[in-house]
């Protein structure tokens, strides 16, 4: 038997004979988040101690942490590789919020180890009860972790434990920190340390020339540091000699600290602890991570006093850099993993003096390194070594194997099914000219000879059919056009040139009717023609999509691996829905090894059935159920009267002038501006920025800017992207302007953020003459900063409200929009709830459907936890999660809960910043709660207020057709019968 898994006669730790992850120089390079490989934790002289444990009488892993920590990634990565090592030895169960908040502890499910930790919402004092009733061997001491809800409490554990700390004084209003008899016995009995008391508050004052704070007798010169004494409160100041100081919060978007000029006295409003200020070496701090006391992972990151900005990486996580600890920070880490009794365990640190000195700061507790394969794998060997330890001590019988389980523990609560509409991934910039010609002229005859007598819109992909548009403009304009028609086939012929062999290049036709008469044919008015290109699926959607699905994976994998067995996946037949459907599913039911990497050039091209049978990808070898439902998911037309409404309503909100008749909307409390002013400012910004352009372009060679463009684009296609921007903006009064083109600013400096960095802010950069390529601005170059700001405040403010701004419209159009989708969605909970299989429905979609059904949801009259919603990005997605427990022996006694979730998708605040690799990819950001659990009854009976309201009925009434309309002409002596 492998000697690390002996029977020891000492309690079972965490205990690796492991060396640190980080012995390697001081400075590595940055942690960049990739996707997760398949585990490999320590090579194959990792053993199983086959003897301790069988499949039919598992090691249980209890995992009692609300689900934002317990299904998080980084808990995902470790479970599903502690899965994998133990070869089903080990049983991971997720308590899961549901149990956690509103079953008693003795319903909770048994568990010989626990991983428990307290987070927000979390009832700590519930994981304590569980823990005296049933014993588990406990990862990280729970009754402990109250220590650390008070700073003042873990300075003085860090003192008793000699471990340096920043010179500080305690300022207690409160009569000093509140520690229950249970948790005094408890520090005394494990540290022989004393707490509690009654603290008399002290005299606070200024010194004369406010440059000190003095407490008593006690004296701290500025700088210092004002730390509340609640260690769940970040809002941490820093006072300057001098005057001013700098507000540290916990990071909102891109920020985590502010400058304030008039910050000069502290406050007197509650408990504080003043530190003194520590100029630390290269403006970092570490933060330092524990795998028990033999273990630990240290990385810097820049200290939020800086500046304030966070830079992030793909995965939207704030960037740090590897570092090492030495012998005495090393000894320290220990001291506090086995002092605070958390075995997992981050803390602060500061080091100043080019690296002689360190200082802990404070002490975080529970903690995992994110994006870090190896700490992954190290973590799950080590608590699979734990598990063991516990099944082989003499010291210890399992009480899952010992003891029998109670009904009501064997009926805890479990995923029983998910049900998921996502948006697509990643696609590059739609562009499109719309045009619409009145069918009285003559030269337009060509244009509805196109449309071949069909009666509703056409859409022309292939080079063939589009190059009839382009025979159809030279014929128009022998036909007479003149004036502006001309100009604008002009403008067309030449669009058609340029992007008849660009990927997702279309022409939509479009016959318009006269509006309904009773007893009327409706009559053909107009033919509108929408020429489109862009919108394709990029190689970074690619990522996003198997990243998803392997994601997905991993977390039904931990809650119920039996869902995965009955999986159907719905797209739509738009070419980018219908990819990023393959490729997730690819990875959701194969795994990534079974398809490989995935190249920019490995585009699907099998198509799904419309009846539901399986396809085949030629991603991988076996078949993937992708069924295509343009009924539920394609575009719909039903609400385009309505939307069109709200469009013009919005126009008035950016045009100045009457701002009485503007909708009232939300409006960030950064911009102190009317968005009105904000749109002269983007103005003024994209009229700079067209010069620098096209003074770049004149002086630069501009191919040697950028050494590899991806997505199809070329420089001359950036150029042309943007000045139909600058067209569109400066171009037109701004009592002219169009509220949805902000979308389209917005969308586009996102995108060539993300693929086309280097080239952006070298182009717009009036120091371009001097160093190009940029792979980031100067740093008195900020303008792309203010431009991206700006349009991203407008974003928020316009695009939400084109799928209704009243309440009553945002419920009507997502009635028009998605109702036929809701249902099915309850469909699918219902037929889960009532057939006894688990299950799992995907839908792949458009933005349009995610809005209004998130719309839709909102305003069912569930109780939303969150009205707040975040920008519905790339692969945004809402869940809907049905859980049962049998509560008896009977069909009829079970009970079902569901919970919705929705994510932002592949998001970042701080695009700009944000550190980007050759994928080009941002990765997609977790689930944040919509609803807690709510009894099932309740949520089918809300989703379904509408579910009673009568169908749309099509239009009966009969259209002219296009070729009575050329007959029309030809009998008016408009021309001879070879035009028809």
């Amino acid at each position: 038997m492998d000697h690390q898994f002996e029977r020891r006669s000492r309690p079972p730790s965490l205990f690796t004979n492991g060396h640190d992850l980080l012995s390697m120089s001081n400075r590595s390079s940055p942690i960049f988040t990739g996707r997760s490989h398949s585990p490999s934790p320590s090579g194959s002289d990792y053993h199983l101690p086959m003897a301790h444990a069988t499949a039919h009488n598992p090691i249980v892993l209890g995992v009692c942490a609300m689900d934002a920590k317990a299904r998080s990634r980084p808990m995902r990565e470790i479970l599903t590789r502690i899965n994998e090592l133990s070869r089903g030895l080990i049983e991971v169960k997720i308590f899961g919020d549901k149990v956690i908040l509103d079953e008693d502890v003795r319903n909770w499910p048994r568990s010989d180890v626990l991983i428990s930790f307290f987070s927000t919402d979390f009832p700590l004092h519930k994981a304590v009860q569980y823990v005296k009733l049933r014993k588990p061997h406990c990862i990280n001491n729970l009754s402990m972790q109250a220590l650390l809800w008070d700073r003042r409490l873990v300075g003085a554990v860090l003192d008793h434990l000699k471990v340096p700390m920043p010179r500080k004084i305690e300022v207690s209003r409160d009569g000093g920190p509140k520690v229950g008899e249970e948790l005094k016995n408890l520090v005394f009995e494990r540290l022989g340390l004393k707490l509690g008391g009654l603290v008399v508050c002290p005299e606070v004052r200024l010194s004369e020339d406010e440059n000190a704070i003095i407490v008593d007798d006690q004296v701290m010169e500025k700088p210092f540091v004002e730390k509340p004494v609640s260690g769940e409160d970040h809002n941490v100041y820093i006072y300057f000699r001098g005057g001013g100081g700098r507000r540290l919060f916990r990071k909102v978007g891109n920020k985590s600290s502010e400058l304030d000029p008039t910050l000069n006295h502290p406050r007197t409003d509650g408990s504080y602890i003043y530190e003194q200020f520590v100029d630390v070496d290269n403006f970092e701090d570490i933060k330092v991570y524990t795998l028990g006391p033999e273990y630990m992972h240290a990385e810097t990151r820049k200290s939020p006093f800086v500046d304030g900005v966070v830079r992030r990486n793909t995965d939207g996580k704030e960037i740090r850099y590897i570092t090492h600890l030495s012998d005495e920070e090393r000894t320290w880490a220990a001291q506090i993993c086995e002092g605070f009794g958390q075995k997992i365990c981050g803390f602060d640190m500061l080091r100043c003096g080019n690296g002689r000195k360190s200082q802990i700061i404070d002490v975080n507790g529970w903690s995992f390194v994110k994006g870090n394969d190896q700490y992954y794998d190290k973590a799950a060997e080590i608590l699979t070594q734990t598990c063991f330890d516990v099944r082989s001590s003499p010291e210890r019988i399992l009480l899952s194997a010992s003891e029998p389980v109670t009904h009501e523990e064997a009926s805890t609560w479990l995923l029983k099914a998910n049900v998921t509409v996502f948006r697509h991934a990643d696609r590059t910039p739609k562009q499109k000219l719309k045009f619409n010609f009145p069918i009285d002229e003559t030269w337009t005859r060509p244009f509805v000879r196109i449309l071949n007598g069909e009666r509703e819109e056409i859409i022309l992909r292939e080079s063939a059919q589009l190059s009839r548009i382009a025979s159809a403009v030279e014929e128009a304009k022998g036909l007479g056009a003149d004036g502006e028609d001309l100009a604008k086939l002009t403008l067309l012929n030449n669009a058609l040139f340029s992007k008849i062999d660009l990927p997702g290049t279309k022409a939509q036709l479009k016959p318009v009717y006269s509006k309904k008469q009773a007893g009327q044919p409706r009559k053909l008015t107009k033919l509108t023609l929408v020429f489109k290109w862009g919108g394709e699926f990029t190689h970074a959607a690619r990522y996003q999509s198997r990243d998803l699905g392997e994601n997905m994976k991993k977390d039904i994998t931990i809650m119920n691996k039996d869902v995965l067995n009955n999986v159907k996946i719905y797209t739509s037949s738009e070419r980018r829905v219908e990819t990023s459907a393959e490729i997730f599913a690819a990875a959701l039911l194969d795994g990534a090894e079974k398809y490989g990497s995935v190249s920019a050039s490995s585009t699907p091209t099998s198509k799904s059935s419309q009846d539901g049978r399986s396809i085949r990808s030629n991603l991988i070898g076996g078949p993937i159920p992708l069924i295509v439902r343009k009924d539920l998911l394609d575009d719909s037309n039903a609400a385009k009267d309505l939307m069109d409404d709200v469009k013009k309503r919005l126009k008035i909100l950016l045009r100045p002038g009457e701002p009485e008749k503007r909708p009232d909307l939300t409006w960030p409390r950064s911009m102190k501006k009317d968005p009105v002013d904000v749109v002269k400012e983007v103005i003024v910004l994209l009229s700079n920025f067209r010069d620098i352009m096209t003074k770049n372009f004149e002086t630069l060679d501009v191919d040697k800017i950028q050494d590899r463009w991806c997505c199809g684009d070329e420089p001359w296609l950036f150029r042309e992207r943007w000045e139909k921007l600058f067209e569109d903006f400066c171009g037109v009064k701004q009592e002219k302007f169009d509220p949805s083109r902000v979308s389209e600013l917005y969308d586009t400096i996102k995108y060539c953020a993300l693929h086309h960095r280097t080239f952006l802010f070298s182009i717009f950069s009036e120091h371009g003459d001097e160093k190009p390529p940029f792979e980031k601005p100067p740093a008195q170059d900020r303008q792309l900063h203010e431009l991206y700001g700006r349009a991203k405040a407008l974003f928020d403010l316009v695009a939400p409200q084109e799928y209704g701004i009243e309440p009553a419209e945002k419920e009507e159009i997502g009635v028009l929009t998605s109702l036929p989708l809701l249902r099915k969605v309850v469909e699918d909970l219902e037929e889960a709830r009532n057939s006894g299989e688990s299950a799992l429905r995907l839908y792949f979609t458009k933005e349009s459907h995610i809005h209004t059904l998130v719309n839709l949801v909102l305003y069912s009259g569930l109780p939303i936890a969150n009205r707040r919603i975040p920008e519905l990005d790339y692969c945004s997605h809402i869940t809907f999660e049905l859980y049962e427990r049998n509560g008896g022996r009977e069909k009829s006694d079970k009970e079902y809960s569901i919970k919705l979730s929705l994510s932002e998708g592949a998001h970042s605040s701080n695009v700009l910043d944000s550190a980007v690799d050759a994928r080009h990819s941002l990765n997609v950001q977790p689930r944040r709660k919509l609803t807690q659990h709510l009894p099932y009854s309740l949520v089918i009976e809300k989703l379904s207020k509408h579910f009673d309201r009568p169908l749309e009925m099509e239009d009966d009434t009969p259209l002219e057709s296009p070729i009575a309309v050329l007959s029309k002409e030809l009998e008016n002596g408009g021309s001879s019968s070879d035009d028809l």
